[in-house]
């Protein structure tokens, strides 16, 4: 009779029809879904900070300051050049871009409109300054010479706000694995109490089945392989309203214009990872079971 119930791969527990299943189902989803979207958080949020790292630490911004007095063009091109060639002989800089008209007016808009014709106005020039990668610049020095040779220039190196945003970062970085952490606790939780409660429903089976020969092992391998399928299943239905949710955040996103966070994206491993999470799933919740239905009948049995 042992022998019969370990070679039968039909399962005498009706875990099918038990009660605690549409629980777990339920649960599962919204905690993958959950997991989901806080993991594509994270990894937003990395790719963002790469990119104000990459994008804003290797660059610096120059100000041009219009002059008091009225100067010729002739004259108005000599203190400009002055400026660009000061950058040019830096063994750190790697090129210098002098913003053009319709760049400022870009940059403008959104506080004067479309409608301002910026020439009647003050509007600094504007010089992009790139340097060479691993460059460790002095922007002190640096700018105090530039402050004998061009006393009308100014530098902004973007360190104080950007060592600020990456700050920043960090902290919801932090808060995101925390969360994390939190929903996959309360996922084994609801996973260990789903199976604890369905023991308690079956217990008059289980017994049977002791007396019949059936170890604790056979009995958590029918659990286990409940809890596969049924952590594969619910996990695909979180990924899949996860990916709805994406598609349309994505369509509204369409309609931004580009700024700071224009960068934002997943990377592939991060694809990689929201992806197969419903096999992740499906294993949780399998080991789970398998270690709550062990662990718990070795106390009552």
């Amino acid at each position: 009779m042992k022998n019969r119930i370990k070679l039968n791969h039909e399962s005498e527990l009706p875990l099918k029809k038990d009660q605690a299943n549409l629980f777990l189902e339920i649960v599962t989803a919204i905690m993958v879904f959950l997991f989901s979207v806080t993991l594509a958080g994270y990894y937003l949020i990395n790719s963002m900070a790469e990119s104000w790292q990459n994008g804003i630490s290797g660059s610096m911004t120059v100000q041009i300051m219009p002059a008091e007095e009225t100067l010729t063009e002739q004259e108005k091109t000599l203190r400009l050049n002055k400026v660009i060639t000061f950058f040019e002989n830096q063994p750190a800089v790697e090129r210098v871009l002098l913003m053009s008209q319709k760049q400022k007016e870009q940059l403008m808009s959104p506080w004067l409109g479309d409608e301002i014709d910026i020439n009647t106005l003050p509007i600094p020039e504007l010089l992009d300054v790139y340097l060479k990668k691993g460059t460790n610049l002095d922007y002190d020095k640096m700018e105090d010479t530039l402050k004998e040779i061009a006393p009308y220039a100014s530098i902004d190196n973007h360190n104080v706000w950007l060592h600020r945003l990456l700050r920043l970062a960090g902290a919801l970085q932090t808060l995101a694995l925390s969360v994390l952490c939190m929903v996959l606790a309360a996922g084994i939780l609801s996973i260990f109490y789903a199976a604890c409660t369905s023991l308690g429903i079956h217990s008059q089976i289980i017994e049977i089945l002791h007396i019949m020969g059936a170890q604790d092992d056979y009995i958590a391998r029918q659990y286990a392989r409940r809890g596969f399928w049924l952590g594969l299943a619910s996990g695909a239905a979180g990924t899949v309203i996860t990916m709805l949710a994406f598609g349309w955040l994505y369509s509204s996103a369409m309609y931004l214009d580009d700024g700071m966070f224009a960068h934002m994206d997943i990377s592939a491993q991060g694809w990689v990872w929201l992806l197969s999470l419903p096999l992740w799933s499906a294993l949780l919740s399998m080991a789970t079971s398998y270690w709550a239905v062990r662990r718990t009948l070795r106390k009552i049995m």
